[in-house]
């Protein structure tokens, strides 16, 4: 394995697709010397080996392997091609925060979502520096349509480019079922508590359901989520109260019932430790009178 395993995205937003093309190595030829390109080079090799090193790593491309190369690194050749070697290339930028490392771990974002934006969660994507791709062939004719979308009148070329460039993207993200048993139960332990954040829930009925002591859940979510499963769990509530006030007439006390809350009083306390107002303050600030 590399030192840099995973370069990791916070999204949104998503990257963006800036250009490509498909280019053909004959035997002697060698990958170009640069430094600092502003952006992220994409090689997926079609046919044949690319000898590559960025700073003090190097790889052998071969065919079917798909190696991302950083904005801010020295990219070099290590050798020239032995055969004829064909390889899709493509760059991209993003306006996002993202990081190079060992392990696919999660980014904090510095900063939240606007408060309005109920249905957008920060989620960190991760693209493996270097893997083989699964399939291929399906890759290879995205791959040409991103390629002939260029090509279209701009306007529907920057709609299709984009659409098709998420699609690859996507294709490239880190195998979900390489995930560990932790991280797979952290999400399992997500989803329950999301679709079920209206009940009373507490840490026994948690081990009952995932039938694992209440300990072991609680590593696991603060490994993937940084809090504990009802500290996650209160946390959705109070987002899906502050949604309900901004969306509905709904008085305090219907809202506390909605999400799970016992008492109003309570609600209104831990709405105001989290979004430094009362629910009543809150919902006024985005009130305006008619006249």
């Amino acid at each position: 394995m590399s030192k840099t395993d995973f370069l990791s995205f916070l999204v949104p937003p998503l990257p963006y697709f800036i250009e490509g093309n498909i280019t053909t190595y004959q035997k002697g030829d060698w990958h170009p010397n640069r430094y600092n390109l502003g952006y992220f080079d994409v090689i997926i090799v079609k046919e044949g080996l690319l000898h590559i090193g960025e700073e003090d790593e190097a790889w052998k491309v071969t065919e079917n392997y798909a190696l991302i190369l950083e904005p801010d690194k020295h990219h070099f050749p290590i050798e020239a091609c032995t055969e004829q070697t064909s390889f899709y290339w493509f760059h991209f930028q993003t306006n996002s925060t993202w990081c190079a490392q060992s392990s696919p771990d999660l980014i904090v974002p510095s900063t939240p979502i606007p408060e309005l934006h109920f249905h957008s969660e920060h989620t960190t994507i991760h693209l493996p520096k270097i893997q083989k791709v699964v399939n291929p062939h399906e890759l290879f004719s995205k791959l040409d349509y991103l390629l002939s979308s260029t090509l279209k009148p701009r306007k529907l070329a920057l709609w299709e480019a984009q659409q098709t460039f998420v699609n690859i993207f996507q294709s490239l993200e880190h195998d979900q079922n390489n995930k560990d048993s932790s991280s797979k139960l952290a999400e399992q332990i997500e989803i329950h508590l999301k679709q079920n954040y209206k009940n009373a829930i507490t840490n026994k009925d948690l081990e009952a359901h995932f039938h694992v002591h209440q300990n072991y859940l609680a590593r696991c979510m603060k490994t993937a989520f940084h809090r504990t499963p009802l500290e996650y769990l209160m946390d959705y509530r109070l987002d899906q109260g502050r949604s309900l006030l901004l969306q509905t007439d709904w008085s305090v006390q219907q809202i506390t019932e909605e999400t799970g809350f016992s008492q109003a009083s309570y609600f209104s306390k831990c709405f105001k430790q989290k979004f430094g107002m009362s629910p009543k303050n809150y919902r006024q600030q985005y009130w305006k009178p008619t006249h």
